[in-house]
């Protein structure tokens, strides 16, 4: 009596998962004859069954994350009862051959026991052929991304591998050399198209991988990011500034502020680590930093432009660059006491210059290499020091002083990844 018992709930758990469409767990509630408690006890020490309570995620009715070890398990159903959804175990299904023949590999995954919020990671091409079709939105911060099929367009009916893909979610990981990953759920894996699946799997890699913080936090405990990414804090730095300035009278010493965490276009992590791609991110941040300084904040204060002597000995007027303008309007207006710490912000301002102009003295090919990736993060860490330093020498101008700094610029609670 007992035997068939325990084989018509290992039916019902291996029948809900699998049938289920969403790979959902039993609801114990289902098991209301006399002794099948005890019978699911000796189930799940024989490893046929894992119960998930929902203390470990709030959602029972999935295996978000590995379940617990099988004395865990027993000794909570003696201490608070039998509750949550029951699901079979990797060693159930691989017995019953239950993802035998699947082609999709994250489906087959999902049926051979994976949990849900598992999560593989990719080589940053294995997304490049969606960047680059003008029929997706390819939205990306420095935490996460997703792919959405424009309203409007349509898709092909022709065998195209990629052309099924309606939306799609995915953040970033990182090895432990801080080299940059797309990570994606099991879950939203098998939400793909067979044939994407297969595709992606091309480009699955091995090793160890660490989700990024925040999309760890947001994604998996559902808690608020913990601190704010570098490129959003370099322009809000900028506008800080412009609001000391107003304050001092002066004209706004940017031109150009983003606020709301509003990003000029391409302004953020390399999604291909490039050299074009890198060079083109210099160009863009030098001008968003020199070449975003206003020369008319410095009339009236400093000489906006130096006399010089041609070879013929004609007197020639040539404007002066606005990191010198800036240098000297500096050094008129504040004492400061550490004169380090300005010649390490100015030459802060002068390592993405440098950059920046690199490329045109000669022609370069072209190469994808993760190092592009540490060197964007160096480059993006130079620019915020300087603006970072910049708004700390203006706010200590008498008249800027009613003006309250943000807690994560003043703290630097910056993500740097």
């Amino acid at each position: 009596m007992n035997r068939n018992r325990k084989s018509e709930i290992l039916e019902l758990t291996l029948d809900t998962y699998l049938q289920s469409g969403d790979f959902n767990g039993m609801g114990v509630t289902q098991l209301r004859r006399s002794g099948d408690v005890e019978l699911t006890k000796e189930l799940i020490a024989d490893g046929k069954l894992d119960l998930v309570r929902g203390d470990g995620h709030p959602n029972p009715h999935i295996k978000a994350f590995p379940t617990e070890p099988i004395e865990v398990q027993l000794e909570k159903i003696d201490e608070c009862g039998l509750v949550g959804c029951l699901y079979p175990t990797p060693q159930l299904l691989s017995e019953q051959g239950a993802g035998a023949g699947e082609v999709a590999p994250y489906t087959r995954a999902l049926k051979e026991g994976a949990p849900q919020l598992s999560y593989r990671a990719f080589d940053l091409r294995a997304l490049e052929w969606y960047r680059n079709d003008p029929r997706f939105s390819f939205d990306v911060d420095d935490i996460h991304g997703r792919i959405l099929q424009k309203e409007g367009t349509k898709i092909a009916d022709r065998a195209v591998v990629r052309d099924g893909l309606e939306f799609f979610e995915f953040g970033f990981a990182y090895d432990d050399k801080m080299h940059r990953s797309i990570a994606a759920f099991i879950r939203y894996l098998h939400d793909l198209p067979k044939d994407l699946q297969v595709e992606m799997e091309k480009y699955e890699l091995n090793g160890s991988y660490k989700l990024h913080p925040d999309f760890f936090r947001t994604q998996v405990i559902g808690d608020f990011p913990e601190r704010m990414s570098i490129y959003d804090a370099f322009l809000q730095e900028k506008v800080q500034i412009n609001q000391f300035c107003k304050q001092m009278g002066k004209p706004p010493l940017f031109r150009s502020e983003f606020d709301d965490l509003k990003r000029p276009s391409g302004f953020g992590i390399l999604l291909r680590p490039t050299k074009k791609e890198f060079r083109d991110f210099a160009l863009l941040l030098d001008q968003l930093l020199s070449d975003d300084l206003n020369r008319e904040f410095f009339k009236g204060d400093v000489e906006l432009n130096r006399h010089l002597t041609d070879e013929d000995g004609n007197r020639v007027k040539q404007s002066k660059g606005t990191i010198q303008l800036l240098e000297e309007w500096i050094g008129e207006k504040f004492q400061p006491s550490d004169p380090n710490s300005m010649e390490e912000m100015f030459a802060n301002f002068r390592a993405v210059r440098k950059v920046r102009q690199k490329p045109a003295h000669k022609v370069e090919d072209n190469e994808f290499d993760q190092k592009y990736v540490t060197d964007q993060r160096e480059l993006v860490s130079n620019a915020f020091d300087a603006v970072h330093t910049l708004r700390m020498v203006l706010e200590n101008h008498p008249a800027a002083r009613k003006h309250e700094v943000p807690d994560h610029l003043r703290e630097t609670k910056i993500w740097t990844m």
